[in-house]
């Protein structure tokens, strides 16, 4: 391995030869966590008229200063405005339309008093209307241009499509959107003892967990992966595998072969292939032999082969590298979160930035995270319902209650 780097180091490094991903226009049915890649602007004015926000009787605000339970005021209804329609009738002094829940306002009107402060009646073959209540001006009323101006910027590039944006969008008539196109990311464990789930396990052998994790990890940070078989501790496989994938992926991400060791060959594969070094090795634990690199204008990231590892360096380099290449612009929610840390085991301050696993709690309006439990860089069991990771600063002290950055898991 070369010197070791910090992480930000990494983060730097690898940010540095990032190219933007290509864009395309889909239905916005089908935009749920894509990013856009253009501003969404306001169509027209929303609403694109006054109206009412719950259900009972356009009246004129001076008309009914005086009302209560007691001493009511009797207006004569002259009309009825369902949502989806346009009033026909204005509201003149003494008079009031009956109005339904997102109808327009009828013109004269300045108020809205709600069905329950109302009772109806019919004398001499006229609708009358009893108002038990006074109410202030534009009560229950929605203003025209109350949630958007035409031109406003609703939603800028970058903005991860959720819910809320879906709906967004969709309220100022957008049936589609350009977003931008998914990163292809290639997944390959390497290993001679790697057994693919659903082939006969021999002895020495282990099950491929890796590949379905690290799938899944680039699947949450709006990636496309792609299944790659795994390859055997060869320097030729390696190198026909290797290249294979570098034909068809933006990102090649490999578990396994990047320490030190007899059949470490997975940074010597990919520099045979023509891989320019990023770097290898970064001050972390678990997954300090991590290697990156550059293959024409595709990334290579050469993770961890234990399964714990691997999970730290996918969340910490991996999962911010996907986010910047698909153009997100916009914070998560969750970045920049703290915690305190519980149950913290017993070692001593490192070097290292130092991961720990475990699941956040929220208690009396603290936010925990407990990491009790085995911390093995290999064990797959320890990961199972957890859902953070502590980071421990180089040189700070594991101690209950210390706060410490979290990421979300």
């Amino acid at each position: 391995m070369d010197p070791l780097i910090s992480i930000p180091e990494a983060l730097s490094r690898l940010s540095a030869q990032l190219r933007g991903s290509e864009t395309e226009r889909i239905s916005l049915h089908a935009s749920h966590g894509r990013v856009l890649a253009q501003d969404i602007d306001a169509a027209f004015d929303s609403p694109a008229f006054d109206r009412a926000m719950l259900d009972g009787y356009a009246v004129r605000v001076e008309d009914i200063r005086s009302a209560t339970r007691e001493r009511p005021v009797v207006l004569t209804v002259t009309g009825s405005v369902p949502a989806g329609s346009v009033p026909q009738v204005g509201v003149a002094a003494g008079t009031a339309v009956r109005t339904m829940t997102g109808a327009a306002l009828s013109p004269g009107a300045d108020a809205i008093v709600r069905q329950e402060y109302t009772e109806d009646f019919m004398e001499q073959g006229v609708r009358q209307v009893k108002i038990m209540r006074a109410v202030g001006y534009l009560e229950a009323i929605q203003e025209r241009g109350y949630d958007a101006r035409l031109g406003m910027r609703l939603l800028s590039a970058g903005t991860r499509l959720g819910p809320a944006e879906l709906a967004l969008a969709a309220a100022h008539g957008y049936a589609s959107v350009s977003v931008r196109a998914k990163i292809t990311v290639g997944v390959m464990a390497t290993g001679s003892e790697v057994t693919e789930v659903g082939q006969p396990l021999l002895a020495g052998h282990l099950y491929n967990s890796n590949t379905p994790m690290l799938c899944a990890i680039a699947a949450e940070a709006g990636a496309a992966p792609i299944v790659l078989p795994s390859a055997p501790d060869r320097e030729d496989a390696l190198c026909e595998q290797f290249a294979a994938a570098l034909r068809t992926c933006d990102v090649l991400v490999t578990t396994g072969g990047v320490s030190v060791g007899d059949y470490d060959l997975t940074p010597r594969a990919l520099e045979r292939l023509g891989v320019k070094r990023l770097f290898w090795g970064v001050w972390m634990r678990p997954g300090t032999p991590v290697y990156a690199g550059v293959y024409e204008d595709r990334l290579v990231l050469a993770l961890s082969g234990n399964p714990t590892a691997a999970f730290v360096n996918a969340h910490v380099l991996l999962s911010p590298t996907l986010k910047a290449m698909a153009g997100l612009s916009t914070p998560q929610p969750w970045d920049g979160m703290q915690a305190r840390l519980r149950h913290a085991p017993v070692k001593t301050a490192v070097k290292h930035t130092r991961f720990l696993h475990g699941r956040l709690l929220a208690e009396e309006g603290q936010l925990w995270i407990d990491v009790a439990g085995k911390q093995s860089a290999g064990s797959v069991q320890s990961l199972a319902g957890k859902t953070g990771l502590a980071r421990i600063e180089p040189g700070e002290a594991l101690v209950d209650g210390a706060l410490v950055k979290v990421i979300i898991t």
